[in-house]
C-alpha cells in the first residue's frame, strides 16, 4: 500500500509540473523571438521564485506554531494529573476552634476584618487618574503600530534583497543566436528546478496546516475536560492568616500542632468501644429470637 501511494503521488507531481511548464521549443525561432522568449522565461522564474520565497516563510511560521502548540499540549497534559483530594466542609469558627483550642471564646466577624485589610491595601496602592491611564494606552498603541510598520518594511526589504540575489537582472545585448538558445535552455531548466521546490514546499505547508488543525482540536478537547479555576497564589503563614481573621484579638503565637493533637484526642475519647462478642452471645439462641420478637412487637 505504501509503495502504491508513493507511486501515485510521484505521478501526480510529474503531471502537475508538466502542466505548469511545458517543454521548450526553439526550432525555427528568429533572434527577436528568442529575445522575447528569454524575457518571458526570466519573468516566469521571477514569479515562481517569489512564490517559493513566500511559501518558505510560511513553512518557518508553521514550524514555530507547531513547536509552541506541542509545548502547550505537554503543559496541559502535565496539569491534568491532579492529586486525589478529599472535600472537607468546615466553617471558619470550627477551623479556629481546631487551631486555637479552648482559646477561641467568641465568634469573629471575618468579613469586617477582611474589609479593613482590603481598605488598607487600597490606600497603599498609587492611584492613577483615568485620563492619564487613557493617555498611556494611546501612546503604547501608537508605539506598537509604528514598530509593526517598521517590522513589515524590514521584511519587505529582506525579501527584495533575497530575490534579487537569486534572480539577477537579464542582459541580452550582444548575444548571438546560439547564446540566446543556450540562455533560454538555462532559464527553462531553472524554472523547472524552482517549480519543483515550490511544489514540494507547498505539500509541506498543507501537511503542517493539517497538523496545526489537529493540535488545536486536541488542545480544545483537553481544555474541555480540565477546566481549572483562576486561582491566585498567596504565600501566608498560619499566624498571618489568624491576624487577618481576628484583627487586634490575635496577640500571641500559638502551637497549632499541639492544638490539633488535643482536638484529635478529644474526638477519640468520644467514640465508644463495645465488645462484639457480648452482642453475639446476647442475640444467639431462643433468648435472642425472643428479644427480636419483642422489639418488633413494640
Amino acid at each position: 500500500m505504501l509503495d502504491k501511494e508513493k507511486q501515485e503521488k510521484k505521478r501526480e507531481r510529474e503531471a502537475t509540473l508538466s502542466e505548469r511548464l511545458p517543454p521548450l521549443q526553439l526550432s525555427g525561432l528568429s533572434m527577436q523571438d528568442l529575445q522575447a522568449l528569454c524575457k518571458d522565461l526570466h519573468h516566469k522564474i521571477d514569479v515562481v521564485d517569489e512564490e517559493r520565497y513566500d511559501i518558505e516563510v510560511k513553512v518557518n511560521k508553521n514550524n514555530t506554531e507547531i513547536e509552541s502548540l506541542s509545548q502547550k499540549i505537554f503543559e496541559l497534559k502535565g496539569k491534568m494529573k491532579r492529586p486525589a483530594l478529599k472535600r472537607v466542609k468546615i466553617s471558619a469558627d470550627a477551623m479556629l476552634g481546631a487551631l486555637l483550642g479552648a482559646k477561641v471564646k467568641e465568634s469573629v466577624d471575618f468579613k469586617a476584618n477582611l474589609k479593613t485589610v482590603k481598605k488598607e491595601e487600597e490606600k497603599k496602592k498609587s492611584k492613577i487618574s483615568s485620563s492619564r491611564r487613557l493617555g498611556l494606552k494611546i501612546r503604547l498603541l501608537a508605539v506598537a503600530a509604528q514598530m509593526l510598520q517598521e517590522e513589515n518594511e524590514q521584511k519587505l526589504k529582506e525579501r527584495e534583497v533575497a530575490l534579487a540575489e537569486r534572480v539577477p537582472p537579464l542582459n541580452l545585448s550582444g548575444l548571438s543566436l546560439q547564446e540566446l538558445q543556450d540562455l533560454c535552455k538555462d532559464l527553462h531548466h531553472k524554472i523547472d528546478v524552482v517549480d519543483e521546490e515550490r511544489y514540494d514546499i507547498g505539500l509541506k505547508v498543507s501537511k503542517n496546516d493539517n497538523e496545526i488543525e489537529n493540535m488545536n482540536l486536541k488542545i480544545t478537547e483537553i481544555q474541555s475536560k480540565f477546566k481549572k479555576p483562576t486561582l491566585k497564589r498567596v504565600k501566608i503563614s498560619a499566624e498571618a492568616m489568624l491576624s487577618v481573621l481576628l484583627g487586634a484579638k490575635h496577640k500571641e503565637s500559638i502551637d497549632f500542632k499541639a492544638n490539633l493533637k488535643t482536638v484529635k484526642k478529644e474526638e477519640e475519647k468520644k467514640e465508644e468501644v463495645t465488645d462484639w462478642r457480648k452482642n453475639v452471645e446476647a442475640m444467639s439462641g431462643m433468648e435472642g429470637r425472643k428479644k427480636l420478637f419483642d422489639a418488633s412487637g413494640n
